[in-house]
């Protein structure tokens, strides 16, 4: 990735590593939704 800063003072990027910090709560999540499907929220179609 590029960054303005990296290319004036050379600084390399501190980027912290990609990891899971929580988990994966869909279900529950989703248990007060009014329709889900396949893992989905449903809402009603807006624009025709």
């Amino acid at each position: 990735m590029a960054h303005p800063t990296a290319v004036i003072d050379h600084v390399a990027l501190r980027l912290r590593d990609d990891v899971v910090s929580e988990p994966n709560q869909r279900e529950a999540n989703q248990a007060s939704a009014p329709a889900v499907e396949d893992g989905l929220f449903l809402v009603p179609k807006v624009i025709e």
